[in-house]
C-alpha cells in the first residue's frame, strides 16, 4: 500500500461499468484506488480491461 484513500467508496460494475483512478495497492481481496475500492470476489467471472 502506497497510501490509504481518504474517502472509502465501493465501486459497483453493475451500476457503473467504467471505473477510473490510480491503483494505490492491494489489500486482501480489495483493489484500493484513489477513487474508492473494488471487492474482487464480488465480481468473479466479470471480464475486465485495464488501459
Amino acid at each position: 500500500m502506497l497510501e490509504y484513500p481518504t474517502k472509502i467508496a465501493s465501486h459497483n460494475f453493475d451500476k457503473n461499468p467504467v471505473v477510473s483512478g490510480t491503483l494505490l495497492g492491494i489489500k486482501g481481496r480489495y483493489l484500493m484506488l484513489d477513487t474508492g475500492v473494488i471487492k474482487l470476489r464480488k465480481f468473479t467471472g466479470y471480464e475486465v480491461t485495464f488501459g
